[in-house]
């Protein structure tokens, strides 16, 4: 698959999966689940980041996807840590997202690199 459409379906996930369950807790015999919606402001950067993706991964430099993908990564993690055990679905999933969204990022940045050594290796 074509790669620009691989990162816009991991954009198109991130944002999915910003409206699912991000933590779950109970108070007395009701159960209730958070979404990214019920996080508050940085939430949001983390929707930000994952339609940002998707729109990056039409453009041929990979080093803006790299740092979105990071700090959706950093983030994602960041609630994973403070919720713990509550951590939902939702989130684990945000997370496995951003993190092979970075992934892919960093080993397009590498095919680029080296494609520009041994184009500037032809050339001179």
């Amino acid at each position: 698959m074509d790669k620009r459409v691989v990162g816009t379906l991991l954009g198109i996930g991130g944002m999915w999966l910003w409206f699912m369950p991000w933590r779950q807790f109970s108070i007395e015999a009701f159960d209730f689940n958070q979404t990214g919606s019920h996080m508050g402001g940085v939430a949001y950067m983390l929707l930000m980041s994952s339609f940002a993706y998707a729109v990056l991964a039409w453009l041929p430099q990979p080093v803006p996807r790299i740092i979105v993908a990071a700090v959706a990564t950093l983030l994602a993690g960041l609630f994973w840590l403070s919720f713990g055990e509550s951590a939902a679905w939702g989130l684990v999933g945000l997370c496995l997202v951003s993190g092979v969204s970075l992934i892919e990022a960093v080993q397009e940045h590498s095919s680029f690199k080296h494609a520009e050594q041994s184009k500037a290796s032809k050339d001179g």
